[in-house]
């Protein structure tokens, strides 16, 4: 249930009780009926506590994704690039796992290269992936 859900829902209750109190005053509702109408704004009044809450939840979800994607902006605008690499502090981040999903995943290594004594291969944890640099 969403916010506008709850504010149709608290708009119709407003109505009934208007109606309610206009029939009261001119004696048009037998107990049972006013028994009935209060039942069902109480119905009503918990839809709405329980649209408000859900609205509530959606509203913190959201904010922690709007501070996640702040931080992970600030975190990417102090990359560098270099190699086909993105570099933070002389350390490499995987361009993929950056590029597709916003994580910046640090490459692991250096290891040696045993094809040539001046390059470093480094491997994404997440993909498994080999990156090779020069020295």
């Amino acid at each position: 249930m969403d916010i506008v859900v709850g504010i149709g829902l608290a708009k119709t209750s407003l109505e009934l009780i208007r109606g309610v109190r206009e029939a009261l005053k001119k004696k048009a509702l037998s107990n049972q009926e006013v028994t009935d109408y209060l039942s069902d704004l109480q119905d009503k009044i918990v839809d709405i506590k329980t649209a408000l809450v859900d609205a509530d939840d959606e509203n913190k979800e959201l904010k922690r994704q709007l501070v996640d994607a702040k931080r992970m902006a600030a975190f990417g605008a102090e990359f560098t690039t270099g190699e086909g690499l993105y570099w933070r502090e002389r350390f490499p981040y995987c361009p993929a796992c950056w590029d597709v999903d916003r994580k910046p995943v640090r490459l692991a290594g250096p290891v040696g290269n045993p094809d040539s004594r001046n390059g470093k291969i480094w491997q994404c944890p997440v993909h498994k992936v080999h990156y090779m640099t020069e020295e």
